[in-house]
């Protein structure tokens, strides 16, 4: 999967903050927030928050709800 693409000092913040690359992290199927993988995600629209965020549908449930 493709990372969408953010402005390069918004991903430069992330990097900083997460200690990874979002856009590697997400193209290797992992999660930003777990390091676990991301592969499985119950809709469409959480699959592009995926996209988005790089968090995987576990954590996206913890932050959404």
């Amino acid at each position: 999967m493709e990372a969408t693409i953010k402005n390069p000092n918004i991903d430069k913040v992330l990097t900083q903050m997460m200690g990874k690359n979002r856009y590697d992290t997400v193209m290797e199927s992992l999660c930003m927030t777990c390091d676990g993988y991301a592969t499985e995600f119950k809709d469409e629209i959480s699959k592009k928050e995926y996209t988005i965020s790089g968090m995987c549908q576990d954590c996206q449930d913890n932050v959404f709800g």
